[in-house]
């Protein structure tokens, strides 16, 4: 059974750095809001050293690459061919019609094994993160949680969604959490749910219109003055791009393209 420290032994080197990945509170969200199934995904040996590893989620007919690499000691010997073989061939037979993954940009070497096995690039997807606007203070007010199954998000967040990671399924399970709105809370122009934490997570946000995501913005900056705020794989086109674009305190952390295979 893959775990994180066999995650955070494959996502190393030139492209990933040395840090790890994740720690163990982190994989355990990974692994259950996103439906990764332990059972089914794989941790591969050679001469008794792991050598590589992949997280494989299922909904439906729908299969998600939660994590595939291969330790760097093990790179360069066409390992990595094999195992996504592998991979994909688990996903046929637990009857997935379609499988999909995000890789970085600039994980050129990645991106070409995964074009050779005829993944197609369907998005690009921008990961962004705001630093804290000021320090803490006594005053500030305590958050007010709610949970939301996946049919309330879903009647908010937009269609399709923007990757796995930010589908109703995924949402709900990441609850409770703020709900942060622009505009009317039963009907509103934007929304955005959020995490606190060290850095807090926004796990889903949409804005109808130019107007709706600069106000959203503004909103999340006076809620949050002293957060630090981070919101993953959104599409690099429309309005809450721009919106981030627009605002001098979000940058841009990372870059993926969503891509996708046809199984049958």
């Amino acid at each position: 059974m893959v775990t994180v420290d066999d995650l955070n032994a494959s996502f190393r080197g030139g492209v990933y750095g040395e840090r790890p990945a994740m720690d163990a509170t982190a994989f355990r969200a990974h692994v259950e809001r996103n439906g990764v199934d332990l059972a089914r995904s794989r941790r591969w040996m050679v001469d008794g050293a792991l050598s590589g590893i992949v997280l494989l989620a299922f909904r439906g007919e729908r299969a998600w690459v939660g994590g595939f690499g291969v330790v760097p000691e093990h790179r360069g010997h066409g390992l990595a061919r094999r195992y996504l073989d592998e991979s994909l061939a688990i996903a046929r037979e637990s009857g997935a019609a379609t499988v999909e993954l995000e890789v970085l940009v600039q994980n050129a070497r990645a991106i070409r094994l995964y074009e050779r096995a005829g993944f197609g690039r369907i998005d690009e997807l921008v990961v962004w993160a705001r630093e804290p606007l000021r320090a803490p203070a006594a005053e500030d007010a305590a958050p007010e949680l709610r949970a939301y199954d996946a049919a309330a998000i879903a009647a908010l967040a937009r269609t399709p969604a923007s990757c796995w990671q930010r589908e109703p399924e995924s949402a709900a399970a990441a609850a409770p959490f703020e709900a942060v709105f622009a505009g009317m809370p039963a009907s509103p122009d934007a929304f955005a749910f959020v995490r606190r934490g060290e850095r807090a997570a926004i796990v889903d946000a949409r804005a109808h219109d130019p107007a709706a995501a600069s106000a959203l913005l503004a909103v999340l900056d006076a809620r949050f003055p002293a957060h630090a705020l981070a919101l993953v794989n959104e599409p690099a086109r429309g309005a809450l791009h721009d919106a981030f674009t627009a605002h001098a305190g979000w940058r841009e952390l990372a870059r993926q393209h969503r891509m996708r295979l046809a199984l049958r």
